[in-house]
């Protein structure tokens, strides 16, 4: 575990003038849902992002006083996030490894067509996205599923500007090349 700073104190307030300290739970309540698919974007299983998510707001609870008001949030709770999964991926990966032993569970029901496709298309985004190196998937996931700006994006992984663009050029190319095979793959079915 890593070693959480002391709470802040009473009289610590924000660092800058005139602009308030955000409240953890307004924070919670606006960015969880983004923690957690950057946890998943990191590599987590989706049955830890949870855990994850909640480890990163104690770490946010202990560490709100060093938040620099004007600063991105989303940018400070992705380098949390960062952190902590990289901190506490060895266990992850050591728990899925019991979990890989055990048998699959058998579907009673079948679901609707909707949530099939649904899932399949989930499913299809998720081997794109495992085709694409850290970097790439990183600033894909940033730019076109959380819609982070360049800047924001920049901040968060601490890399120049045009870094960004470069890797989100690369990995749009990479997704045309993907669309490109999936409907070589539907041409060939049909014949």
């Amino acid at each position: 575990m890593i070693p959480l700073p002391e709470p802040p104190r009473a009289e610590d307030g924000p660092s800058s003038a005139g602009q308030r300290a955000p409240e953890l739970m307004e924070i919670y309540r606006t960015h969880v849902d983004y923690v957690w698919r950057i946890a998943r974007s990191l590599g987590i299983p989706a049955d830890a992002a949870e855990d994850v998510t909640q480890e990163v707001f104690l770490c946010v609870h202990n560490r709100l006083h060093t938040f620099r008001p004007g600063g991105s949030m989303r940018a400070w709770l992705f380098g949390i996030t960062r952190n902590l999964v990289l901190h506490d991926k060895r266990s992850y990966a050591r728990r899925e490894r019991h979990l890989a032993g055990l048998p699959e569970p058998q579907e009673t029901a079948r679901e609707p067509d909707a949530t099939v496709r649904v899932r399949q298309a989930a499913a299809l985004m998720q081997s794109f996205l495992d085709e694409l190196d850290l970097d790439k998937r990183l600033v894909f996931q940033m730019t076109e599923i959380e819609e982070m700006t360049a800047d924001e994006i920049a901040e968060a992984l601490a890399i120049p500007l045009g870094t960004v663009y470069s890797r989100l050029r690369a990995a749009r190319a990479r997704l045309e090349r993907f669309r490109l095979r999936l409907h070589a793959r539907g041409e060939r079915r049909h014949v």
